[in-house]
This record gives structure tokens, C-alpha cells and sequence, in this order.
């Protein structure tokens, strides 16, 4: 028998009617900060992107005459 209490939230230490419901679903906290800051990690990766195509075709074209 485990000794986990399970009516408690292991972040909070107790859960509202909203925490213990996502959490039944398999979403926590963490998931929900994760999908909050992505549109702006997919922002950035977007740049190093277009930035490392502008280096290219400006130093191809440079090569290339």
C-alpha cells in the first residue's frame, strides 16, 4: 500500500474544484505555463530562422558575385 495521500495536490498542497479537475485529466501546472510561453519560444526560433537564411543568401550572393 503506498503512502501517498491522494486527496492532496503535490504542488499546493490542497486543490481547488479547477486544479483537482485538470489534474484528473492529466494537466498540471507546469503543462499550462509550457503552452503559455510557446507562441513566443516559436517566435524566436522564427527569427534564428529567417536570420540564418538572410546570412546565407547574403553570403551567397556574395560568393556568386
Amino acid at each position: 500500500m503506498s503512502n501517498k495521500n491522494e486527496s492532496v495536490c503535490p504542488v499546493t498542497g490542497g486543490c481547488d474544484k479547477l486544479s483537482c479537475l485538470l489534474s484528473k485529466v492529466g494537466i498540471n501546472r507546469s503543462l499550462l505555463i509550457t503552452l503559455a510561453l510557446l507562441p513566443f519560444a516559436w517566435n524566436g526560433a522564427a527569427f534564428v530562422v529567417t536570420s540564418v537564411v538572410g546570412a546565407w543568401n547574403a553570403l551567397s550572393s556574395k560568393i556568386s558575385g
